[in-house]
């Protein structure tokens, strides 16, 4: 029986993914050898990173992968990852490593009689080693002024690569989750709101990774319009989404 359920989504992460799976794999396998599973997402990788991830699963019996060739991104690797996990706790981390195992692990010890657990580097007893630049902690705390206002989730930092959720809660969320790019962890805490999920909030050490895939200049637009279309989507008003969302791409493309 599998206690334990880690996803990892990966585009384009060979310089980071197996010292990721590495670290992870050297601290559960001390914790928890044989109640555990590391589930990784390959998708639209252009690189080596789905080669060093077979590589790694046949010598460790807890990586699991799936791959898609398509670009499904975060959203969508996160979504079929959930779909996958066999844990009675299902969590997911960066590809970076910017939560290592450690941090993790507080998730676990933090879970208690919670339904989910998110970490977080914007309360007291968080400790972010490297900081991320200006530019994107303004970026971090405008967006999460916004999902305060727009969705009324008090939650200090939504964006943290690093959350854990009892399967059942997750189970209960999963047939309404979509394809939401920036604003899949809003969407994912948004559901289990209104599913009376309760969720605590616990600090962890968290370090920047400058080699990120964030574009500064296209990302606070996208991360509005997808804020705006998640609200949407829970509004009277849903259903102009979703026959949008149903027009076939050239039609969508040609009224941009």
């Amino acid at each position: 029986m599998v206690r334990l359920s880690i996803i990892i989504p990966a585009y384009n992460e060979a310089e980071r993914i197996e010292t990721t799976l590495m670290e992870y794999l050297t601290f559960f396998n001390k914790k928890m050898p044989n109640d555990y599973e590391i589930i990784v997402i390959p998708n639209n990788c252009t690189d080596n990173t789905v080669n060093l991830v077979v590589k790694l699963a046949k010598k460790h019996k807890q990586v699991v992968f799936k791959e898609f060739k398509e670009p499904i991104g975060k959203s969508g690797a996160l979504i079929e990852g959930f779909k996958l996990a066999n844990g009675d706790l299902v969590g997911f981390t960066d590809a970076d490593n910017s939560s290592p195992p450690e941090e993790f692990d507080k998730l676990i010890a933090n879970l208690k009689n919670f339904d989910g657990v998110i970490g977080s580097r914007w309360i007291r007893g968080a400790n972010v080693k490297l900081k991320q630049p200006l530019a994107r902690r303004i970026a971090s705390r405008s967006f999460n002024f916004l999902i305060r206002v727009v969705l009324n989730l008090r939650y200090r930092d939504t964006q943290c690569g690093c959350k854990l959720f009892k399967k059942r809660a997750i189970r209960d969320v999963l047939p309404h989750l979509g394809i939401t790019k920036w604003a899949f962890d809003v969407d994912l805490l948004y559901k289990m709101k209104l599913f009376k999920s309760k969720i605590n909030e616990t600090p962890i050490d968290w370090v920047d990774d400058p080699r990120t895939h964030l574009n500064l200049k296209k990302a606070p637009f996208e991360m509005f319009s997808a804020l705006i279309r998640l609200r949407l989507i829970n509004s009277p008003f849903g259903f102009i989404v979703k026959m949008y969302d149903l027009l076939p791409e050239s039609i969508k493309v040609h009224h941009k």
